[in-house]
């Protein structure tokens, strides 16, 4: 466990911060789970009650499951945040929701308390500016889904201190994870600087009516080795969150490169969200299964 940090707070309750969560329980923290939603807070615990156990029952959990389960406490009452010594808020990716949560995390918890984001795109800098403790601000940008990933990348900001980093390094490393420190405000940090021009030349490809998504997900795969197509891929994370995410790259950068593709906004508007809502641009259970 990390040094002068017993309780860890997940603020938002979806696919990222159920997977957060289970990762800080493993890890021996205690973990408060907040989402004003009951049905979020449903949908999390199901996520890591199903998580501890397929991993007890491939015998690779080294404690009993109800154990781990039972390091967390779940709450509609954001109040009940405030003993933690860390909070990871994984909310919508849009700025302003996270800095109203922001402002009112930074009265609730400890001065000494640090505040971490699981954007994936954001300026840290933007965030932390709703605070009074910009210095202990500092993300951690887990990948989905967060207990098999390694990597997280820790972006910090402007006013980021070398001890809060030193701090996150600390804490990512005893949830078993390997912290990759970004400097500098790079809108979407490394990973989504890659991830988004893979999916965005898909969708485009398929727009064009070059090839269809079936066939670019199996080129991308069985031509070019990789373990995920584009369209597969969207599918994975949540078209909602790639397509926040390339807005944001977009405006910030103003590159006209980062235009989300129309495809991608009408099937978001229509709440084909990929795996999550059942369908995105495939239906539920489809892909590219040749592709393997």
């Amino acid at each position: 466990m990390s040094q002068n940090i017993s309780t860890i707070g997940v603020l938002g309750t979806g696919t990222m911060g159920a997977g957060i969560v289970q990762v800080a329980a493993q890890g021996g923290y205690g973990v408060v789970a907040c989402d004003s939603s009951v049905e979020a807070l449903e949908g999390g615990q199901r996520y890591v009650r199903e998580g501890l156990q397929k991993l007890a029952s491939k015998g690779r959990l080294p404690e009993d499951a109800e154990t781990v389960y039972g390091r967390v406490s779940w709450t509609t009452d954001v109040v009940e945040l405030g003993g933690c010594g860390a909070v990871i808020e994984a909310i919508v990716e849009r700025v302003e929701p996270k800095k109203e949560a922001f402002a009112a995390l930074d009265v609730l918890l400890p001065a000494e308390a640090l505040l971490l984001t699981n954007t994936s795109s954001i300026s840290i800098t933007d965030l932390a500016s709703a605070t009074a403790r910009p210095d202990r601000v500092c993300g951690t940008h887990f990948f989905t889904p967060p207990p098999v990933r390694e990597a997280v990348e820790v972006p910090r900001g402007y006013h980021t201190s070398d001890e809060t980093v030193e701090r996150v390094k600390e804490l990512i490393q005893s949830f078993g994870k390997l912290p990759v420190v970004v400097e500098g405000d790079v809108p979407g940090f490394v990973a989504n600087r890659f991830l988004m021009p893979f999916m965005l030349e898909g969708v485009r490809l398929y727009e064009q009516g070059v090839a269809s998504k079936e066939e670019i997900d199996l080129l991308v795969k069985k031509g070019l080795g990789f373990p995920i197509g584009p369209f597969e891929l969207g599918d994975f994370i949540g078209l909602d969150v790639a397509l926040d995410v390339t807005d944001y790259v977009h405006e910030e950068t103003g590159d006209p490169y980062y235009t989300p593709p129309n495809s991608l906004k009408r099937l978001v508007r229509a709440g084909r969200l990929g795996h999550k809502t059942g369908g995105g641009f495939y239906d539920s259970g489809e892909g590219n299964e040749s592709g393997g």
